[in-house]
């Protein structure tokens, strides 16, 4: 992400199921994110490589632990991360085309694009953002999502790891809460999520310490906050899974909002 060249700026979204970028990005190094991404060119097509595979487009979703590559192509951009426990990746996935492995093409890419450009334009507060984008680029929360149907052992286990984000819980006691083995409870978090529990574990810790850094912390303290060792852990963890340093958020947070809110 880079400081927004255009008139309106840029917002980044901090909800606890969701977090969106919507505003102006630089090309993306490759990078693996922990959460199903979704990628929408505001202006015209963006450009998304795979396994050395080019695509182009308006709107593409990338599973969790995916390595891509992402080029606006210099308009401005949406970037979503959905909630991790796939029931926004089913969601989409019915309405979109694969392509190996990725998704491409929506039947709601007009409807969202159109709300994103409005987000943007007007500088929607969080709860403005989030009532304009359900039903959207997420279902709304009585929704009933085919196809999906959640594991309530691996949603226990993501609020465990999400109420004390600093706690370093072994797989095994994490298991024990919800009466697995470590080893099966890795397995059937990796097959619901896309991501192992450490790679979802260190996510969340960036987005306690985007959300604290929103509300006035420093870096440091956030990240200390955050269960990260330091401050080399945290720019290691930054830059693979975002393409950059957060003392670029940090810098860029001057011109770019940063806004927490609660999903609905």
């Amino acid at each position: 992400m880079t400081g927004p060249s255009s008139s309106h700026g840029s917002t980044l979204y901090l909800w606890p199921l969701r977090t969106l970028y919507v505003g102006d990005m630089a090309a993306l190094p490759p990078i693996s994110t922990g959460a199903h991404t979704m990628l929408l060119g505001l202006d015209h097509d963006a450009r998304l490589t795979v396994s050395e595979q080019v695509f182009s487009g308006r709107a593409f979703m990338v599973p969790a632990g995916t390595v891509f590559q992402g080029d606006p192509q210099g308009g401005r951009i949406a970037c979503c991360f959905l909630d991790p426990l796939g029931r926004d990746f089913a969601w989409h996935s019915d309405a979109m085309q694969k392509h190996g492995e990725i998704w491409s093409g929506s039947q709601r890419e007009a409807g969202q694009l159109d709300a994103l450009k409005t987000i943007l334009d007007q500088q929607l507060d969080a709860a403005s953002a989030y009532a304009m984008l359900e039903g959207l680029l997420f279902p709304s929360s009585s929704e009933r999502v085919e196809g999906h149907n959640v594991d309530e052992r691996i949603a226990t286990v993501v609020q465990l790891i999400r109420s004390d984000p600093a706690e370093n819980i072994s797989n095994d006691q994490l298991g024990a809460e919800v009466a697995l083995s470590g080893t099966r409870l890795q397995r059937l978090f990796k097959d619901t999520t896309g991501v192992p529990i450490r790679r979802y574990r260190l996510w969340h810790r960036l987005f306690v310490t985007a959300s604290m850094m929103a509300m006035g912390s420093t870096l440091t303290d956030a990240a200390l906050a955050a269960g990260f060792s330091d401050s080399s852990h945290l720019n290691h963890v930054f830059k693979s899974m975002l393409g950059m340093k957060p003392s670029l958020v940090l810098r860029s947070s001057r011109k770019m909002r940063i806004l927490v809110g609660s999903d609905q």
